[in-house]
């Protein structure tokens, strides 16, 4: 049995589904995204004064900026209380993986090695995340891969989940009462690594498919994209929902679910839009390849190329069998392999191993 409390920056979706859960939340005062040397250090000292209080047995980091301020004032707390704790961390990405300059790449590198050292274990979500951490020296006997799963999403029926997405997109398109045609899903944070701007260029270049593309999600270019839907003159093509809450429930509405990352470690997402049967067109990085099989769940493609993203979804947009197909395939590769309670079994094994 484990008694378990969080420690997080800000109070949005997570702090509430959390505090619903009953799991104790403690916030840590400073913490954000973005980098700021002094606000590192009060969350540093923040995170020391919470680990020296609360006495876990385990700490377990998630998070590029968590892992490492936490390892180390982990460490701190160590030599504070004279008291050792399981330092665990999850690496969701390695940070050099990122369209960054070289230099930059090769700091976060070193970066996230001392991250590395700091740490007792540390847990890789993909096989590609993993072949990465091989690299950082003196690390390998610390290092394990565990296949991730979800539980089931609670999915509401198609015609439920259109009617209540149409009435989501309406409050940000007040112009459009529907979407007709085929709709093509994406789900995720616009920023830079979504890779969501080759997406909309993808959207140009579907002449002659009566479809339209939906993206959830908010993030720092959402400015960039809404100029862009309107210089290529997308209006009543691409529609941009804003931040959507349980935005996996909505996923059956969908006739095709689209992923066009520039990197990523694994893909939440592609396995919510597994469970819910649906074919993807994903790009071929990172984790991807390892829960889409090309030609057999959907469709992989480079990232960063709009033509080839547009000629993968037109091929399903035309081909209504194939797209059942493929969903079908989707559906039972995830059932099978992305199970929840593996994924946990796995985890505790690797807190009481030696």
């Amino acid at each position: 049995m484990f008694g378990v409390a969080v420690a997080a920056g800000g109070e949005g979706i997570l702090a509430e589904k959390l505090n619903r859960a009953g799991i104790r939340t403690m916030p840590i005062p400073f913490l954000q995204r973005d980098v700021s040397v002094i606000k590192e250090f009060l969350s540093l000292f923040a995170l020391v004064k919470i680990f020296n209080r609360e006495r876990p047995d385990i700490i377990h980091l998630n998070s590029s900026k968590t892992g490492g301020l936490g390892a180390v004032a982990a460490r701190i707390s160590s030599l504070v209380t004279r008291r050792s704790s399981l330092i665990v961390f999850t690496a969701h990405g390695w940070g050099f993986n990122e369209d960054r300059p070289y230099v930059a790449r090769l700091i976060i590198f070193l970066a996230q090695w001392i991250t590395v050292i700091f740490c007792h274990k540390i847990i890789t979500l993909s096989k590609a995340v993993h072949s990465q951490a091989m690299y950082f020296p003196f690390s390998r006997k610390k290092i394990f891969f565990t296949e991730q799963g979800l539980q089931p999403i609670e999915l509401l029926p198609r015609e439920e989940a259109k009617k209540e997405l149409i009435s989501v997109f309406n409050k940000t398109n007040p112009s459009h009462k529907e979407f007709p045609g085929l709709w093509v899903g994406c789900v995720a944070e616009l920023t830079k690594n979504k890779g969501v701007i080759y997406l909309v260029e993808a959207a140009s270049k579907l002449t002659g498919c009566d479809s339209r593309l939906l993206i959830l999600g908010d993030g720092e270019d959402r400015d960039k994209l809404e100029l862009q839907i309107s210089r290529l003159g997308l209006q009543n093509k691409v529609f941009l929902s804003g931040f959507v809450p349980d935005a996996a429930k909505y996923f059956k509405s969908f006739d095709i679910f689209v992923l066009p990352s520039v990197t990523e470690a694994l893909g939440y997402a592609l396995i919510e839009a597994g469970q819910a049967g649906l074919p993807v067109v994903a790009t071929k990085v990172g984790g991807i390849p390892w829960i889409i099989k090309d030609g057999e769940s959907g469709i992989l493609v480079p990232p960063k190329n709009p033509e080839a993203l547009a000629g993968a979804l037109k091929k399903l947009l035309d081909d209504n069998g194939l797209r059942q197909q493929m969903g079908r395939k989707n559906y039972e590769l995830i059932s099978q392999k992305f199970s929840f309670e593996k994924m946990l079994k796995e985890t505790i094994d690797i807190y009481n191993k030696a």
